[in-house]
């Protein structure tokens, strides 16, 4: 028995579709009989919400839409469904996607109405539709890979221009006598294809779709405030049940009802599994075709229903052959990434084949062309590879950017994070991370560590108050709050450590980052100072720090924040540490980018070494920025090596000098007056260094010195006298104000 033959129109609003129904629905049905039946989704919402202008859920008028199509269709009448179906998921999800009761050969009418006719004709409406609107679906019609097709299920697409006649009857008549051999003619040439599970253009999308999106969240799962900022853009709250059931709910917000049947995705998650793509070592099994059967066989897909899907067009995958080369292409593009030829100029598609071809149904030599058209065809447009990338590195799919070998080096790195440098964000991604790479068959258990870190917190996990930020769940909101660009409010333990410029009591601060310094975990953030666009940038141990709320209205802009982190960056170049000084206007200064604006704000701290010190000075050129930087040249007779890149600049002092080294640091003036860090290095020398200026830094270490020989009851010792011939700092600032470093010595 013949396929019953239905309709379906294809254009933009006003594109003149409901002419062309209502000149088209007479020639449809015999002498004598009543005319094809028009469903019109305007009239269906007049039916249900009183007026065709209101656009109420689209569920309703879906539902009521199909339930006479199935209805008219078992009545044997033809049917014209009269609607924009500018999308291909409206479109699939009549031909292909919707069960009938009888077999359908649906012709599709695609009107290539320009769109300034559109324009115009939309002005005479009763009811005009927007203009972005039309604009917006003449786009989506015009898309060379999403636009209409054949292979959506169509036995043919009939194109035309209604502006183009004044008589459309003569038109659709010679279109109609015509359509018997058109489409016996492509059915000819589809007849030799090897059909298989995956031959409907709608299943091969859904599962494309499919690992397009397991490719970026690999089990949908928003265990971390990034991901979860990602997925819920999509779909808010996060779907529930396994990860067939989300992923078909990602899959109707990101492309359509049509591909979120979780039934069909459960089957197409084992097929994926069983065929390898869920490995992350490489897999030379071949693919095996998914073949049509009985429901209770899992790898079988059930029997297709009598719909418009088997009586229509096959996209280029539905042959066997072809199916076969492009997802043996893409298994290998997943697990192994950015993979390449090792020679300069070789050429990338013939290496590819080169990696694959001992596998059943891959790619043969000689067909790169053939490659680079599937590349170019199937796998760029559904987000495979980037329309613009540049090839020479290889493809690579969203995060599956790294070998089972780099993944273990990934793992050993958050290992020693977690562990050693006790960051709590760290601990929950290596459980995570454990986790996935169990799941990917890759052991660790047995990986002993390349490197490891001597440096670790002081700090551990287990025994900090909850309340504060080191606790890992706190740690995850402080974190949630600087991706948001959320101002928060903290409040700094009285009983911490304390120094006399530390801030006190309730904070309100646009927290900026996390950053690992020496011993502990410390978040840099800016005072929310009211009046002002910028407010001081400042830094705090997290387990010193409690949240006490989250601001949730007030947030910044990402361009605001950009800016911030931008500061905080040119202030850990200068400073060399992260005490930031306790005021605003030396901070801007330092981190303006106008160099004769920071010359104000920094000072020239000037000392002599002996020769052992310096060796290990000279050796550490980007311990403060290397262009404030200047070392001594060598003395005459010195062997010792040096770059000559490196800031090698200063005329040393004379050769009978105990300290003839000099060397010269242009830094920030607060931190020579009280940075911790940088004290610490400079007094570590002991009597190895001579601080020469400024002379408050120099008073300052004798007053140290003098306090230390107090304590153990030895006289003071005469302050040494300055070498003669010693050079003056080739920069000179105002003295810094007179510091103990006793108040600082043992901060942290």
């Amino acid at each position: 028995m013949a396929p019953l033959r239905c309709h379906l129109l294809i254009g933009p609003p006003a594109s003149g579709k409901t002419t062309l129904a209502r000149a088209l629905a007479p020639l449809l049905s015999g002498p004598g009989q009543p005319p094809a039946v028009v469903l019109s989704t305007d009239a269906i919402r007049a039916e249900v919400f009183g007026d065709a202008a209101v656009q109420g859920p689209w569920g309703d008028i879906q539902q009521r839409l199909h339930q006479r199509l199935q209805e008219a269709v078992a009545n044997g009448s033809p049917v014209i469904v009269d609607a924009t179906h500018a999308r291909r998921a409206w479109r699939l999800a009549i031909t292909q996607a919707l069960s009938l009761p009888v077999a359908v050969e649906w012709i599709g009418w695609w009107l290539h109405t320009p769109l300034p006719t559109c324009l115009e004709w939309n002005q005479r409406r009763e009811r005009p539709v927007p203009v972005p609107v039309i604009q917006e679906m003449a786009a989506a019609l015009a898309d060379s890979h999403a636009g209409p097709q054949r292979s959506e299920g169509f036995a043919a697409i009939c194109a035309l221009v209604p502006s183009h006649h004044d008589d459309l009857v003569p038109v659709l008549q010679s279109e109609l006598a015509g359509l018997v051999k058109r489409i016996r003619s492509s059915r000819n040439r589809e007849n030799r294809l090897q059909r298989h599970g995956y031959s409907r253009l709608l299943d091969l999308e859904r599962l494309l779709h499919l690992i397009r999106l397991l490719v970026s969240f690999p089990d949908l799962e928003a265990s971390d405030p990034g991901t979860r900022e990602e997925l819920e853009a999509w779909v808010s709250p996060p779907p529930q049940g396994d990860l067939a059931e989300r992923a078909a709910a990602y899959l109707r917000r990101l492309h359509g009802d049509c591909y979120a049947d979780a039934a069909a995705l459960r089957r197409d998650l084992l097929w994926l599994e069983q065929n390898g793509f869920t490995s992350a070592v490489a897999v030379d099994a071949p693919i095996q075709l998914l073949e049509p059967g009985p429901a209770d066989q899992p790898l079988r897909r059930p029997a297709v229903p009598a719909s418009g899907g088997v009586h229509g067009g096959s996209p280029p995958m539905a042959d066997g052959p072809v199916f076969l080369r492009v997802m043996t292409l893409l298994r290998h593009m997943l697990q192994a990434p950015f993979d390449r030829a090792g020679e300069k100029g070789s050429n990338l598609h013939q290496h590819l084949i080169a990696q694959i071809e001992a596998i059943p149904g891959a790619y043969l030599r000689g067909e790169s062309a053939t490659l680079r058209k599937d590349i170019e065809k199937i796998l760029t447009p559904y987000g495979f590879r980037s329309r613009n990338d540049n090839v020479r590195h290889g493809y690579c799919l969203g995060t599956a950017i790294l070998s089972a070998a780099r993944l273990r080096e990934v793992h050993d790195v958050v290992r020693q994070a977690a562990g050693r440098l006790a960051d709590p964000s760290a601990q929950e991604l290596l459980t995570e991370l454990d986790e996935r790479l169990g799941w990917a068959g890759l052991d660790i258990s047995e990986a002993l560590p390349v490197r490891s870190y001597a440096r670790h917190s002081i700090l551990e996990a287990a025994l900090v108050r909850r309340e504060s930020l080191a606790a890992p769940r706190q740690a995850e909101r402080i974190e949630t709050a600087i991706l948001e660009h959320r101002r928060v409010c903290l409040e700094r333990f009285a009983s911490a450590g304390s120094f006399p410029e530390s801030p006190q009591g309730i904070l309100r601060v646009w927290p900026l980052q996390l950053i690992f310094h020496n011993i502990g975990w410390y978040l840099l953030y800016e005072d929310d100072q009211v009046g002002q666009a910028e407010g001081l940038i400042r830094s705090e141990r997290l387990d010193r720090l409690a949240r006490t709320r989250s601001e949730g209205r007030l947030r910044r802009s990402p361009e605001e924040h950009r800016r911030s982190l931008q500061r905080v960056e040119r202030l850990l170049h200068h400073c060399g540490g992260i005490y930031f000084g306790e005021e605003l206007a030396p901070q801007l200064a330092i981190a303006s980018s106008s160099a004769r604006l920071r010359d104000t704000a920094l000072e020239t701290l000037r000392f002599s070494c002996t020769a052992s010190a310096f060796a290990f000075i000279r050796e550490g050129v980007a311990r403060y920025p290397i262009e404030h930087t200047r070392f001594s040249l060598p003395l005459a007779g010195d062997r010792w090596w040096r770059h000559p890149k490196a800031p090698h600049v200063l005329r040393p002092n004379a050769k009978d000098d105990s300290h003839p080294y000099p060397v010269e640091l242009d830094l920030p003036s607060w931190t020579v007056a009280r940075d911790v860090d940088l004290r610490n290095w400079l007094f570590g020398f002991g009597g190895e260094l001579r601080i020469e200026a400024p002379d408050g830094m120099r008073q300052e270490l004798l007053r140290h010195v003098r306090a230390a020989l107090a304590v153990y009851g030895e006289t003071d010792a005469a302050p040494p006298r300055k070498a003669a011939g010693a050079a003056e700092p080739s920069r000179r600032q105002p003295e810094a104000p007179q510091f103990f470093f006793s108040n600082r010595c043992l901060r942290d």
